[in-house]
């Protein structure tokens, strides 16, 4: 069985200063979700696609108790 990569994060912006956040092991699963999620305008929403090297601050990643998990532990 294929080894899946570890995700990335991307984010992309539509309409224009409204940032998305996402997750996914490659930048082709990102523009094949953008391509299905704005058929009609992807090629605007496409360009301001970009992988980022971790969430951004106000993003919590909680732990099985709900308790946010340290920036420094993750």
């Amino acid at each position: 069985m294929p080894q899946t990569p570890d995700p990335k994060k991307f984010r992309y912006e539509y309409p224009i200063m409204e940032p998305h956040f996402v997750e996914a092991p490659t930048v082709k699963a990102v523009a094949a979700y953008i391509k299905r999620t704005y058929p009609h305008n992807y090629d605007q929403v496409l360009p301001t696609l970009v992988e980022i090297p971790d969430w951004p601050e106000f993003w919590k990643v909680l732990d099985l108790d709900g308790r946010a998990i340290p920036r420094s532990a993750r």
